[in-house]
């Protein structure tokens, strides 16, 4: 069974700017508070984020600390970003990013689908709404964060 979560939004700001802020990992912790996200680590720090980049993610929600050995599953430049991931319990996680301009800002189209293992299954009536709420209160957190930065 999988919880599955889609957010939409317009930043005020251009398409390149918001791809940016995705692309760059290391400040998620910045961003996706509500998610629990406390530490993301490139594992080939020195290559530039591309589709298989290996990703180690720390999380901590509603009291359970896990790590997830994530990759980059897609990137489209300024368009689109992949990411998927696995815990030691099985837990999964894909995160699809889309961005597109629209008139003077850009729209993002968040994706996450959180799939559970069979233990795990009865608390799915209680992770989706949290997911949902999450996932809501972070997309608005980057929103607050862009837009509060003067334009270029």
């Amino acid at each position: 069974m999988s919880v599955t979560v889609e957010v939409s939004t317009r930043i005020g700001r251009p398409p390149t700017t918001v791809f940016a802020a995705l692309i760059d990992v290391d400040r998620y912790p910045e961003w996706l508070i509500a998610s629990g996200i406390v530490r993301v680590e490139r594992l080939d720090p020195i290559a530039p984020l591309a589709v298989g980049s290996a990703l180690r993610i720390s999380q901590t929600v509603a009291g359970r600390s896990t790590i997830l050995d994530g990759r980059v599953t897609l990137l489209e430049p300024d368009m689109a970003l992949g990411l998927g991931g696995k815990d030691k319990d099985g837990v999964t996680i894909e995160i699809n990013a889309r961005v597109a301009a629209e008139d003077l800002a850009t729209s993002l189209h968040w994706s996450l689908r959180l799939g559970l293992p069979l233990r795990y299954r009865m608390f799915e009536s209680m992770v989706a709404p949290q997911a949902r709420r999450a996932a809501s209160l972070d997309i608005e957190a980057l929103k607050r964060r862009l837009e509060s930065v003067p334009a270029d």
